[in-house]
């Protein structure tokens, strides 16, 4: 079922890409993107509409996903409902049930298949006798539908003779499909396993009608969704198209108000599309069929063909409908592409003149009336380097990133989009070096004024220490040579001889 809805999907954006494709190089691209969507499904033709509820609620027909030794699946007659079959159905409304999820069969099968049929019929009336030989019949009436009927024949001698009648050829209808007819319920067993039958029928398949309607509407509310976001499709994918082709504004305040009213109108869009919600939905029922028992219709769907093939539809569907959810993103980011390098463009042009005149500022206000002293001593020369690092090369420095951050940005920009460096940018690469320079070259020689003095005065310090050490060594010679006993424990410790010195 979930198959064939994507396959209409593919159809839908086949029809979109006629629309993307154009001369200009944005179109192609969203087209390839548009066409990246398609999946390798095959198509076939529509579903049928699901049966209407009185049908589904009625129970007096149903396919409980079991199948005979045939492999075909089974279409049942239940016996407690038999009396609805004419009452409340027609054998028109039967015909395009049994149809229905016959065709929902076949479409995970590699060749197209037949029902088979069951029916207790030892208490059944003329009445139902006749509506459900009629209805065989009429399955057959424009190709062969049936493969196999099995029934428990009426006790009631006019019904049987009834059943024989209409299932026997003649000049009008052929019925090609093979008639089982059986005494006992017991003897059902020598055709269809008993884990396919339900305890009616003597069997033990667990069968729960309310939780088997839940479940159906359930999966096929997601497949009219998906149907609906299908055909909305080709639409939002042409709105796409014309807003790419609008004609772009100049000024930044234009750009920035024309990119945030199209990224609006774009929400909506994508709103309206109900992509995500699809998606949304999907993954709901995906974690209710990992989790079966969070849901009391899933818990009694749980190991039917039905619920493993919906399942491994479902996994299929939540791969498709992420990738589009993808490429609907990629062909809005590049249908306004242009508009968004453009704005981001203007930004930093913006960016740049700001970073320009304060450049400018602060070589007019500081850096060409600044003149280099020659300090006279280190504590000037500290001073001086440490007041210049604060006042200029700090903010110069602050400026020089700035500068750098604008330049790195658009070329990153412009390199993506393969466009040339913009003049502004080559300017405020000039000032920036220019400015980095003339900073570096005010610092390094204030440094070395600093460095200097610093060198200076520890050598000076140095040759007054190696002095007076000097003179204590010559005073405790001249003592010796006096007879002077100098005290046993009196050292020359560098430090004091610093603090008598």
């Amino acid at each position: 079922m979930l198959a064939q809805v994507w396959g209409s999907y593919v159809v839908c954006l086949d029809t979109a890409r006629g629309k993307l494709c154009g001369n200009a190089r944005e179109d192609l691209k969203m087209s390839r993107n548009a066409t990246d969507v398609q999946e390798s499904a095959e198509e076939c033709a529509p579903s049928p509409p699901l049966p209407a509820d009185h049908v589904f609620n009625s129970g007096a027909v149903l396919f409980p996903g079991a199948f005979d030794q045939h492999g075909c699946p089974l279409i049942m007659f239940p016996v407690d409902a038999q009396d609805r079959l004419s009452s409340d159905l027609s054998k028109a409304e039967v015909v395009d049930f049994i149809n229905y999820f016959l065709c929902m069969h076949n479409k995970k099968q590699e060749k197209d298949g037949l029902v088979s049929l069951v029916a207790d019929l030892r208490q059944a009336s003329l009445q139902t006798t006749r509506f459900i030989a009629e209805t065989l019949l009429l399955l057959e009436l424009h190709k062969r539908t049936v493969h196999s009927v099995y029934m428990i024949q009426p006790k009631r001698k006019d019904a049987l003779k009834l059943l024989l009648k209409l299932l026997s050829p003649s000049k009008s209808y052929n019925t090609s499909f093979k008639k089982v007819l059986l005494k006992e319920i017991s003897e059902l067993s020598n055709y269809i396993d008993r884990s396919q039958l339900t305890a009616p029928l003597g069997g033990y398949l667990v069968y729960c009608h309310h939780s088997w309607v839940s479940f159906i509407k359930e999966i096929d509310a997601f497949v009219q969704e998906f149907l609906s976001v299908v055909q909305r499709l080709p639409s939002c994918i042409s709105t796409l198209q014309a807003l790419s082709r609008l004609q772009l504004p100049s000024t930044l305040s234009e750009l920035q108000h024309f990119c945030s009213t199209n990224e609006a109108k774009f929400q909506q869009l994508r709103r309206d599309l109900g992509l995500d919600d699809l998606l949304t939905h999907c993954e709901k029922i995906l974690e209710n069929l990992r989790y079966p028992e969070k849901e009391a219709c899933y818990q009694a769907m749980a190991g039917t063909a039905l619920f493993t093939h919906t399942a491994f539809d479902m996994l299929q569907n939540h791969s498709r409908i992420t990738a589009a959810v993808e490429k609907v993103e990629l062909l809005w980011q590049q249908a306004f592409s242009k508009a968004r390098l453009q704005l981001q463009v203007c930004q930093l042009r913006g960016d740049s003149l700001q970073v320009t005149e304060q450049i400018k500022t602060l070589f007019e206000d500081k850096l060409h009336p600044y003149k280099i002293e020659v300090a006279q001593d280190a504590a000037k020369a500290a001073r001086l380097v440490s007041e210049f690092e604060v006042s200029i090369q700090t903010p110069a420095m602050a400026l020089v990133r700035c500068a750098e951050d604008v330049i790195h940005t658009l070329s990153e920009v412009l390199l993506c989009d393969g466009q040339p460096a913009e003049h502004w940018a080559l300017n405020l690469e000039r000032l920036k070096e220019k400015l980095h320079s003339a900073v570096v070259f005010i610092l390094q020689t204030l440094r070395a004024v600093s460095s200097f003095h610093h060198y200076y005065d520890k050598t000076k310090l140095d040759v007054i220490m190696h002095q007076c050490n000097k003179q204590v060594r010559d005073s405790d010679h001249s003592k010796q040579t006096l007879g002077v006993k100098t005290p046993p424990n009196k050292s020359y410790d560098f430090k004091i001889w610093s603090i008598t010195c």
